[in-house]
């Protein structure tokens, strides 16, 4: 009965309009008070332990990172880059684009600053170049999806902070996936400005490609920092010296460096940073970090109340007495993920469903990581699918294009996001080969 009105009240005060967070804080306080499961003096001491954190520490540097790189104009030199070595191919800025947002995606760890950033200068730019702005949006929105896929990923470090799996290991096991991902899009940016008859742009000469790589190197400089700095260098000795290899620092040391990074390049290299964009920025990002740390801390309320209420324990224990088959379990949380992300942000959804849902799989032997990857690609889908979908309304905001319009022009781009689905699901080795080399 307790776990029937907890539901029934969240999704009654959803449906009402009230604030995620506090839909999921409210759900718990009503249940509890109705029927005292736990102390209702828990609440507070629960929702300040939920902060305590070290890892939830990652998530405001990499978001304030993302917002330097953006106003140190190192996302030009990326799309400068791209641009260089494929602008030339039929569909090519539509090909920048996906690779822009790949290389952004290795920094910012967040979709809708991917879409925001690289967008608004992809958007525009495209749409000069004859591409239709149904084209273009659709291309930047969809993209831009590859910020929660490639490492960094704001919602990996939370699903490992929930289930305690290896972050740098799920931030390694993102990188295939994302590759595969990546590849696909651009075939499609190919095929659909062929049969639009896009004409290709001039191709570059060679020096001037090299000119515009150099120009990029403190910008590419970035994402090498951070592989380098969570994965370490292998062990190897020279001169009679020897380095045991292993990682520099953890992801959230990462992050404060990738912010300090930034700032280095911005300043010296591009010069494109004042000093009253350091503070403006941080005033800037700050009530977003404020609305995802609060909408963090009561999902992991509901998430500790759903487990005081053996909930997560009995749904894996009906499953593995109903004999489901591996298949048939990871094909019933993708249907579920896929309805959920419609109306929930992928940050909700981790929050949510994964304290209910990863033990069932770890009882039908699925792998953690694999499971990890499996619902960000999920995430990835639900911000493409309307009425919630946030890259939506981040590039309707950049093409000042309706949401509907924005919504049908990604439908040829969801269709990959669709089959990247079904071959992460189930094909488990694209997400835990990587990780299987590590020590």
């Amino acid at each position: 009965m307790t776990v029937t009105v907890l539901f029934l009240t969240l999704f009654a005060l959803l449906i009402v309009g009230v604030p995620i967070a506090f839909a999921l804080g409210g759900s718990v306080v009503i249940a509890s008070l109705l029927f005292s499961p736990m102390p209702i003096v828990m609440f507070g001491q629960k929702i300040y332990a939920n902060l305590d954190a070290f890892p939830l520490m990652a998530v405001p540097f990499f978001f304030l990172a993302a917002a330097y790189m953006e106003k140190g104009n190192i996302v030009h030199h990326l799309i400068g880059v791209a641009d260089a070595f494929v602008g030339h191919r039929r569909g090519g800025l539509g090909m920048t684009a996906v690779i822009a947002c790949m290389f952004f995606a290795t920094i910012s760890g967040s979709s809708a600053a991917t879409v925001a950033a690289v967008g608004g200068v992809m958007y525009p730019g495209l749409v000069r170049a004859g591409y239709s702005k149904d084209y273009a949006v659709g291309a930047v929105a969809t993209a831009g999806a590859l910020g929660v896929l490639i490492p960094p990923s704001i919602p990996l470090i939370l699903y490992g902070l929930i289930t305690e799996t290896s972050i740098p290991k799920l931030f390694i096991a993102g990188v295939l996936p994302g590759l595969v991902y990546g590849s696909l899009l651009t075939l499609l940016a190919n095929w659909l400005a062929v049969r639009e008859h896009y004409e290709p742009a001039p191709r570059m000469r060679w020096r001037m490609r090299w000119t515009t790589f150099y120009n990029a190197l403190p910008a590419l400089g970035l994402p090498v920092l951070l592989i380098v700095g969570i994965y370490g260098f292998p062990a190897f000795t020279v001169l009679g010296v020897h380095y045991s290899g292993g990682a520099i620092f953890t992801p959230t040391e990462a992050a404060l460096m990738l912010v300090l990074f930034a700032l280095v390049v911005g300043f010296l290299f591009y010069r494109q940073l004042r000093l009253r964009d350091v503070f403006g920025t941080i005033i800037e990002i700050t009530p977003r970090i404020g609305m995802i740390f609060w909408i963090v801390t009561n999902a992991i309320l509901f998430g500790f109340f759903l487990t005081q209420l053996q909930v997560p324990a009995e749904l894996a224990r009906w499953l593995v007495n109903m004999h489901v088959a591996k298949w048939e379990f990871l094909l019933f949380t993708n249907i579920m993920l896929i309805v959920a992300g419609m109306f929930m942000d992928g940050i909700p959804i981790i929050l949510m469903f994964v304290p209910v849902l990863f033990p069932a799989a770890v009882a039908l032997g699925v792998d953690p990581i694999h499971f990890g990857i499996m619902i960000v690609v999920n995430i990835e889908l639900g911000t493409l699918t309307p009425p919630v979908g946030v890259n939506l309304f981040v590039a309707s905001m950049i093409s000042d294009l309706p949401l509907l319009r924005v919504a049908r022009a990604c439908l040829p781009w969801i269709a990959v996001n669709v089959l990247m689905l079904l071959i992460v699901a189930y094909v488990p080795v694209l997400s835990t080969f990587l990780p299987g080399l590590m020590r």
